[in-house]
């Protein structure tokens, strides 16, 4: 009985030093990064040069305009406890909203949050999870409901990914990434319901002064409602999508004008699987646009940033995107193709709650 009493005791007592290392690993600073910006898009609907020089644009899109001024207004939380011996543990959440002065049917918000193991330096793993609860493209013709009206497109976008960082020489690293994407439309434009899953290869380095990365991705977009018995789904929207980016950061020492500036290519490349399917059964016009298509399409941006003080910091982005379309049907691309830019302001406030320690 005494023997029990004792290891019932040294079991209790292992457990309260257990709780009380947990309780004192909790006690970390809660850090948070406030941003606002302030922005211009020229084309915030994407519209086509044939679509912007039309008088029709107010039946497909929900706007007076096509660009707009924006603003971003951004909180993203950082906490670090002492949860496991020599791992460093990271929880990251944020939420922003882009809030369209022209069109509030096309602002969005953004929820994101990321669980981080870090095992040593530039070695990790990360799980991430971001979603998009409603997101307004414009408007379209429903072909299960009418061949003339347009009804209004929107979707949710939600991403689940994993990651893995490995050191591969001094300052240099190597990302592994895996992702699923789900874009799910609402109930006029099911058809265009797709699973994606994309892998990412990154590698980071430094090179000239500059803090470099280079990555290669490939995706996989399932039409998961394809031939699902209704009238629009006997297209197979499904593609393959190749992205391949380059990003180049330096600090700058010889003026006082600027801290930072940094520029980011990224080259898209997507082909529609339905090139060698007779998919034009239910709406020519509607099949031409997939069957066989590709686009390849350029993003770039440039920014430079000072600091204010220890706290404050602002930034300056130029943005580009623009599409060009490959299709056996030469009108497809007066439809499809885009450019826009983009011009933004952010200020950003470092700072720390002092809830727990």
């Amino acid at each position: 009985m005494m023997k029990n009493r004792s290891i019932l005791f040294i079991i209790f007592l292992f457990s309260v030093l257990n709780a009380h290392s947990l309780i004192n690993g909790l006690k970390v600073p809660i850090y948070y990064t406030s941003s606002f910006s302030i922005g211009y898009d020229s084309n915030i609907f994407r519209l086509s040069d044939l679509n912007l020089q039309t008088d029709n644009t107010s039946s497909i899109i929900n706007s007076s305009t096509f660009d707009s001024g924006y603003i971003n207004p951004k909180l993203h939380i950082n906490y670090n406890p002492f949860l496991i011996s020599n791992i460093k543990t990271e929880f990251d959440f944020s939420f922003s909203r882009n809030h369209y002065f022209s069109s509030s049917e096309k602002s969005y918000n953004v929820f994101y949050s990321q669980l981080g193991l870090k095992f040593a330096p530039y070695q990790s793993i990360k799980i991430s999870h971001r979603l998009i609860p409603k997101y307004y493209l414009r408007n379209y013709i429903d072909h299960d409901y009418s061949v003339f009206e347009n009804q209004v497109c929107t979707f949710s976008i939600e991403s689940f990914s994993i990651s893995y960082s490995h050191p591969i020489a001094k300052k240099k690293w190597a990302k592994f990434k895996l992702s699923q994407t789900n874009y799910l439309y609402n109930s006029h434009f099911t058809e265009f319901d797709t699973r994606i899953l994309q892998m990412e290869a990154k590698y980071y380095f430094r090179l000239l002064r500059y803090s470099n990365s280079i990555w290669y991705s490939f995706s996989d977009g399932d039409n998961i409602t394809h031939d699902s018995n209704y009238y629009s789904t006997s297209i197979n929207r499904s593609y393959g999508e190749h992205n391949l980016g380059l990003s180049l950061k330096k600090k700058i020492r010889k003026t006082d004008l600027i801290d930072n500036f940094g520029l980011s290519f990224m080259f898209e490349n997507r082909y529609y699987r339905s090139k060698d399917e007779d998919a034009l059964t239910f709406n020519s016009w509607e099949s031409s646009l997939h069957n066989g298509r590709k686009h390849n399409e350029l993003n770039f941006s440039f920014w430079i940033d000072k600091k204010i003080n220890n706290k404050l910091n602002n930034q300056i982005k130029i943005k580009y995107r623009g599409r060009n379309i490959e299709s056996d049907y030469y009108w497809v691309s007066d439809y499809k193709e885009f450019n826009k830019y983009e011009i933004i302001y952010k200020i950003s406030l470092n700072s720390d709650l002092n809830l727990l320690y």
